[in-house]
């Protein structure tokens, strides 16, 4: 873990020292880099360690597409919640409406969401998602790996990443009662324009 903290700081000390690239493509790497230093910490990092509207991906015949497949990339300079989820998850169930509801709001100022689906049985996953109609990516890890490399404590789980592509948060479980602290948390990440 001290190694990945390195890491992290390392990368912020080597990204302040390039600002002469253009804007746009340091966001770009340092949002590759911080994906691949999050991963490759096992998912590891929270913001207590370091202090620091797209339509669902479901194809036409009906499948959800990998979560491995996602390009990381594209979500530079936004903040993005990673949430996973099962179809048999009682918070999850709660939890999705009050997404729908933040991707809506805040999806325009750069706010994105995107579930990640742990079932075994897609089929559970899909009768899920047509009852919930997330507004909002959707992506199936059936093997775990994702989930694994997240550490995923149990469902559901969600990691949120700021703008600069950092860990900014890490919840598990879902509160109706915490749903204003959850948004006034989004809010204030989204405020921060620096990337």
């Amino acid at each position: 873990m001290t190694d990945c903290i390195s890491l992290v700081y390392e990368l912020r000390k080597m990204w302040s020292q390039s600002m002469a690239w253009e804007k746009q493509t340091l966001a770009k790497i340092k949002w590759r880099i911080a994906v691949l230093a999050l991963l490759s910490c096992g998912g590891a990092l929270s913001v207590s360690t370091i202090q620091a509207a797209e339509p669902s991906a479901v194809s036409v015949n009906n499948k959800m597409l990998p979560a491995s497949d996602i390009n990381w990339s594209k979500y530079a300079g936004k903040v993005v919640v990673i949430d996973f989820w099962a179809s048999w998850c009682g918070p999850c169930r709660e939890s999705f409406p009050w997404m729908k509801q933040m991707q809506a709001k805040y999806g325009k100022d750069g706010l994105v969401f995107i579930g990640i689906n742990v079932d075994k049985d897609p089929a559970l996953a899909l009768k899920f998602i047509q009852q919930y109609q997330p507004n909002f990516e959707i992506r199936s890890d059936q093997q775990g790996k994702l989930a694994s490399q997240f550490k995923v404590p149990g469902m559901p789980s969600t990691f949120i990443l700021g703008r600069d592509g950092q860990p900014a948060a890490k919840h598990q479980g879902f509160f109706k009662a915490k749903e204003a602290e959850y948004e006034a948390e989004i809010v204030r990440l989204l405020s921060n324009k620096n990337t």
